[in-house]
């Protein structure tokens, strides 16, 4: 067994939230690909996530929402972090100024990677392939079979480096029409395991746009971590879900695995936290969703009831 799959969860923290101490961020756009230059905590790798953010730039419920929102919520945040998103981060109805402008306030907010759901490709591989060259962060998706440049320019993963710990990050989407697939769960897997064994990364997580769940036989977030022996936390996106926090499941080697949905048109923001051990075994986890937008002295738990009468009522 490998050591550093062992069981990790600290119960306790998964309802107390971050309680170590960094140094605020002098700017959201401080968090770079650079990040081992900025780390301010020795033993922990902090992760921000969104997923359907659907170029919603404004509130999207009432004051609740929303890409600046978002960006403001970073802003507060005093952890630096990789940030991610799980797909459909665009509006495929939207102008492509409209979404150029999306990928620029994603650019100073410091994304990281994002794997591109059917919103970034429903207008063409090619459409896609004139916008990458906008974005400083990293297209990943491991599943998908492109035609012409944006073949080059989506990666099956890429590695970060957070302090001394290395970050493997690879994605994977459901079937489109028009562009070649392979089985998503079977091609995460196969990843994962090169970026545990080959590239001794200390964390894999795959940003996926398959779905927290879907019915039958169709891959989804649950399943691909059923299924997955070396991948430590799914990104999820692609369905409008509420959670009030990740759900820690088994893989099929009966080791935990971080599954976080933080809903859509940035109405969450997910922050997810591992902490490692002397000998960088991980040993703790904290997780704390956030709701960008929330009036100052109102709770999560009243802000979250209005988010989830509404995600009733829709």
């Amino acid at each position: 067994m490998d050591i550093k799959r062992r069981s990790f969860i600290n119960k306790a923290s998964l309802i107390a939230g971050i309680a170590m101490l960094e140094k605020p961020l002098a700017s959201v756009a401080s968090v770079t690909k650079n990040l081992s230059t900025l780390h301010t905590c020795a033993n922990a790798v902090t992760i921000y996530h969104t997923n359907d953010l659907h170029g919603k730039i404004n509130a999207a419920f009432g004051e609740l929402g929303g890409i600046n929102n978002l960006k403001n919520e970073l802003a507060r945040q005093e952890n630096h972090g990789l940030l991610f998103d799980a797909g459909d981060f665009l509006n495929s109805a939207q102008s492509f100024n409209e979404q150029k402008k999306v990928i620029n306030i994603m650019n100073s907010m410091g994304y990281h990677a994002a794997t591109p759901g059917n919103h970034e490709l429903a207008n063409g591989q090619a459409h896609l392939a004139t916008l990458v060259p906008y974005m400083n962060f990293s297209l990943v998706n491991c599943n998908y079979d492109f035609d012409g440049s944006l073949n080059t320019l989506v990666k099956p993963y890429v590695i970060i480096n957070s302090g001394i710990f290395k970050v493997g990050i690879t994605g994977v989407g459901h079937k489109l029409p028009g562009i070649g697939y392979r089985d998503a769960i079977e091609s995460a897997n196969k990843i994962a395991t090169i970026l545990k064994t080959k590239e001794q990364c200390d964390l894999v997580i795959c940003l996926s746009h398959l779905g927290y769940a879907q019915s039958g036989e169709m891959p989804d977030n649950k399943k691909l971590a059923a299924q997955s022996e070396d991948i430590d936390m799914i990104v999820s996106g692609h369905n409008r879900k509420l959670l009030t926090g990740p759900m820690v499941l088994r893989n099929k080697l009966k080791h935990e695995v971080i599954v976080s949905h933080a809903a859509w048109d940035g109405v969450l923001l997910g922050r997810v936290m591992f902490k490692f051990s002397g000998n960088k075994q991980t040993s703790g986890l904290n997780a704390k969703y956030f709701i960008p937008g929330k009036a100052a002295g109102e709770t999560f738990a009243s802000s979250f009831d209005k988010l989830r009468a509404k995600e009733i009522a829709a």
